[in-house]
C-alpha cells in the first residue's frame, strides 16, 4: 500500500501575509487556497489524496498550526474525484471515480494539528496505460481544482495477483518491461520486499500484502543464488509475517510468493523532492505545483518495480503454515492442506 510521508511544509512557505485592516479569519474558506498531494501507484492497493487549507496571514503560520479547523475542510464540504481518460483521443473511460474520506492513517508527528486529520480514499485499481485526472470540488463556491498526469508503471496490484510469473531462481525470472527516465539500477532506489497472499474468510476472498522497507547489501553480485541469500536475518520473513498478519478465526490462506521491488519516482516527484531538498543549491527556491485552476500542491505517481518475483519453494510453504512463529495464522501448505493453527 502507498503509504508516503506527505509533506505539509508548503502551508508554511504560503502562510506570508499581505496586510488587511479586517481580522484574519483562518477558519473561513475565503481566501483560503487548496493545498493538494496525492502519488498514485499502480502497485498499491488503495490510493489516497490529502487535502487541506493554507492561506497569506500577517502572523507567524505556527500561529495556525494548533487550530485544526485552519488546516482541514470539513469532509461533507468538499468532493475527490480520479477520472482516467484515453491517452490516444482523450475520450474519459468510465464515470469518474469518487474518493471517500477516512482517518485509518495518522498524520506523522509534528507542529501541524492532528486533530480533524482525514485523507479521501479509493480501492479501485490504477491503470498505467491511462491518463488520470485529480479533481477537487468545493460545492459551496462552485470551485474546481483539477491537475492531470500518466501514472508510472507496465503493471497493477491486480496483475500482481493474477498476471505476474514468479520463480523460484533468479536467472528465470523476466523482469517487468518498463520506460524509464532515468536508471533503474536497484541500489539508487528505496528498496522493499512485499509477502503477497490470498485470505479466504467467511464472506469473501481478498488479495492482500505486506511489506518491508530496507536496503539489499548483495545488490552489487547479484547472481543465480539471489533467491537463496539472507536479506532478512534468521527467521525473520517468518516473524515480519506474525508480526504484521492477524489471527483471525475462521479464516484461511495461501501465500503467493515475494516480491523483490524498489520505489521509482516519476519526474513530478523527482522535481519537487529536488525543489523541496533542504541541501538543495538553488539560488532562487522556486516552488513546485502542478494543480490547476487556484490550487496548490503536488499530483505525482510512483512505481514499485518487481525485479525479483519469487515463488515459495514447498519447504517454505511448510514453514510458514506449520512453523512456530506462523502456524496460527492457518496458511496452507505445499500440499494445499489447512492445519487450524494445529
Amino acid at each position: 500500500m502507498f503509504r508516503s510521508r506527505l509533506s505539509v511544509l508548503a502551508l508554511v512557505g504560503l502562510m506570508v501575509f499581505a496586510a488587511c485592516d479586517s481580522e484574519f479569519d483562518p477558519t473561513s474558506p475565503s481566501g483560503s487556497t487548496p493545498y493538494v498531494v496525492c502519488v498514485l501507484n499502480p502497485k498499491d492497493s488503495a490510493q489516497y489524496v490529502r487535502v487541506q487549507r493554507s492561506f497569506i496571514a500577517n502572523e507567524n503560520a505556527y500561529n495556525f498550526t494548533s487550530v485544526s479547523d485552519s488546516l482541514y475542510y470539513k469532509p461533507d464540504e468538499i468532493e475527490v474525484y480520479l477520472t482516467h481518460f484515453d491517452t490516444l483521443d482523450g475520450a474519459m473511460m468510465e464515470n469518474p471515480i469518487q474518493l471517500y474520506p477516512t482517518n485509518e492513517l495518522s498524520k506523522d508527528s509534528g507542529n501541524f494539528s492532528s486533530e480533524g486529520h482525514y485523507l479521501f480514499k479509493t480501492l479501485e485499481p490504477i491503470y498505467a496505460v491511462f491518463d488520470y485526472e485529480l479533481s477537487i470540488y468545493f460545492p459551496k463556491e462552485d470551485k474546481r481544482v483539477t491537475s492531470r498526469i500518466q501514472p508510472l508503471g507496465s503493471l497493477n496490484i491486480y496483475d500482481a495477483f493474477k498476471s505476474e510469473e514468479r520463480k523460484t531462481r533468479y536467472s528465470w525470472y523476466h523482469a517487468e518491461d518498463i520506460d524509464y527516465f532515468t536508471d533503474l539500477t536497484p541500489n539508487q532506489h528505496k528498496q522493499l520486499t512485499r509477502f503477497l497472499f490470498i485470505e479466504m474468510g467467511p464472506n469473501d476472498t481478498t488479495n492482500k500484502y505486506i511489506e518491508y522497507y530496507h536496503d539489499y547489501e548483495s545488490f552489487g553480485t547479484l547472481d543465480d543464488n539471489f533467491e537463496q541469500q539472507d536479506f532478512f536475518g534468521d527467521d525473520f520473513l517468518l516473524r515480519f509475517i506474525q508480526r504484521e498478519i492477524p489471527e483471525l478465526p475462521n479464516v484461511r490462506r495461501i501465500a503467493t510468493g515475494v516480491d523483490f521491488m524498489i520505489q521509482i519516482p516519476d519526474s513530478n516527484l523527482v522535481v519537487a523532492r529536488t525543489v523541496d531538498d533542504p541541501d538543495s543549491k538553488f539560488m532562487y527556491k522556486p516552488d513546485f505545483n502542478n494543480i490547476k485552476n487556484g490550487g496548490v500542491g503536488l499530483f505525482a505517481s510512483q512505481y514499485k518495480l518487481t525485479i525479483f518475483g519469487k515463488a515459495l519453494r514447498r519447504e517454505e510453504l511448510d514453514s510458514i503454515s506449520l512453523g512456530k512463529y506462523t502456524k496460527h495464522l492457518n496458511f496452507a501448505d505445499s500440499r494445499g492442506n489447512f492445519h487450524d493453527g494445529e
